[in-house]
């Protein structure tokens, strides 16, 4: 999910340690927990693109067995080591396959698909918004996070923050609002975060937010 000067992804997940790793797969059982709270079970198909890891869709897939689960991502080695968990464990019902913002060549759809920590590296954003929103079916919804001005100016604040990684953010050229994603998709976001009741979700969501769209049947 990258533009030309981004960094090498194939590299990103090679270098990442087992905190980074252990961080990952306990923000993906957080995210099974807030999708369950908010449809009140899980969507029979789902699609998360840029998965990284897929911590949160092995998550799934333990619980949900009978979910029809697809990730997908830029860097072909992730892509091929979530394959070969897949086939160890015997999971049925989760596919993965190499796609890229914000062309997402994808030729189905489903009752979610969510976006989460990927939007940050796309610098057209507002077509990755159209793409997403493309894959979903009539009466499904978008999830994802993104970032705003205030994602920008805590970026720029903190000293630890990889100027490469987070260029876009940093130069302020793939910032969004509620109301660019209305005008973009048409339909108005409303808080994810506040939606599955997150504790303190008005402060979460001021530097991190994470919006729903749904798409109306028909």
């Amino acid at each position: 999910m990258s533009f030309p000067s981004t960094i090498d992804w194939d590299d990103h997940w090679e270098a990442t340690d087992r905190d980074g790793l252990d961080e990952m797969r306990a923000a993906g059982e957080r995210t099974v927990d807030r999708l369950e709270r908010f449809f009140d079970g899980f969507p029979g198909s789902l699609a998360d693109v840029g998965c990284g890891p897929a911590f949160m869709l092995f998550e799934a897939a333990d619980r949900h067995p009978d979910a029809d689960l697809y990730g997908y991502d830029a860097a072909e080695s992730v892509v091929r080591r979530n394959r070969t968990i897949a086939a160890e464990r015997e999971v049925d019902g989760l596919r993965f396959e190499t796609a890229r913002l914000p062309a997402l060549d994808v030729d189905r759809r489903f009752d979610c698909v969510t976006c989460i920590a990927t939007l940050h590296y796309v610098a057209d954003v507002r077509s990755a918004l159209d793409a997403l929103y493309s894959r979903v079916a009539p009466g499904g919804h978008l999830v994802f996070n993104y970032p705003n001005r205030h994602t920008m100016r805590m970026y720029r604040e903190d000293p630890d923050t990889d100027p490469e990684r987070f260029e876009l953010v940093l130069d302020g050229e793939n910032l969004l609002t509620y109301e660019d994603i209305e005008a973009t998709l048409s339909r108005r976001p409303r808080s994810f975060w506040k939606a599955v009741d997150e504790d303190d979700w008005r402060s979460i969501g001021r530097v991190n937010p994470c919006v729903i769209v749904n798409k109306p049947e028909g």
